[in-house]
């Protein structure tokens, strides 16, 4: 009996082992992509979109910047020429706040990009303007375009002297009561910044875990935070905005997507 039992258990392992891969391949688990389409390699950002900051210095300044579009899928050996347009319903204005030198780019044969340039007419901007640029793919002759990265916002944007860099203490009023802890920022590059623990001590004060870092960016005072990871708990993502007050405290209101935690910390640097 025993022999017949391990004989049939090996029969109904091996029969689901063949049903499984037969699923996978159903699933398309074995297939390998062999389309082609084109795409803005930036699109695949949070929100599609991409912020542009810029530090003014004169008001005839000109930045330009470079936008890359893709050709998702083998080399071809012939060029593919790309036309690109900006939506109607962009905040930005042509000759004012961006200027394009070219709205039709070309691929060359046996490359998988090409960079678009665009001219930022930095010198009109004011601190107080927030322009969106927001371009799409209208036409690649015989080539697709992606579904899913065929739209680019850029956010044109003033810079404003930013040095947030230090220790904080900190309290955070929200669904964990109310927590007092301490926290680092560091500069990651301009007006990009990592701070030690986004939750201001919740994470390590009420459920006894270890800090949740995060990345934000602080412009002209206005902080974001935006789908950075629960490095933690895993399987959520924190957002939130903030402010750098007039007298040099922080106020940051962060929440978690799925578990809704969430809460507002107030920062005050540490002076040695």
């Amino acid at each position: 009996m025993v022999t017949i039992s391990k004989t049939i258990v090996a029969a109904f392992f091996l029969i689901i082992s063949f049903g499984l891969a037969a699923c996978m391949e159903e699933s398309g688990f074995n297939i390998v992509w062999e389309g082609l389409e084109v795409e803005f390699e930036d699109a695949s950002r949070p929100n599609g979109t991409v912020r542009k900051i810029l530090t003014k210095t004169s008001n005839n300044q000109i930045d330009q910047e470079m936008v890359r579009l893709n050709l998702v899928g083998q080399q071809l050996s012939e060029p593919v020429t790309i036309l690109v347009g900006v939506d109607p319903e962009s905040s930005a204005i042509a000759g004012v706040h961006y200027r394009l030198l070219e709205n039709e780019v070309t691929i060359p044969a046996n490359s998988s990009y090409v960079d678009m340039p665009i001219e930022i007419l930095t010198g009109n901007l004011g601190t107080d303007e927030t322009p969106d640029l927001t371009l799409t793919i209208l036409d690649a002759g015989d080539m697709k375009i992606s579904t899913n990265y065929n739209r680019l916002t850029i956010e044109i944007r003033l810079s404003c002297p930013s040095d947030l860099a230090g220790e904080y203490s900190t309290v955070t009023v929200g669904t964990g009561g109310t927590v007092n802890y301490q926290v680092v920022i560091t500069e990651l590059e301009p007006f990009t910044y990592r701070i030690s623990d986004i939750t201001g001590g919740v994470y390590s004060q009420v459920f006894g875990a270890e800090d949740n870092p995060a990345v934000f960016t602080e412009l002209c005072g206005e902080i974001t935070i935006t789908d950075q990871p629960d490095l933690v708990f895993g399987g959520d993502t924190f957002n939130g905005t903030g402010r750098v007050n007039a007298d040099g405290t922080i106020r940051i209101s962060w929440r978690t997507e799925e578990t809704e935690e969430s809460g507002v910390t107030t920062l005050t640097r540490i002076i040695e």
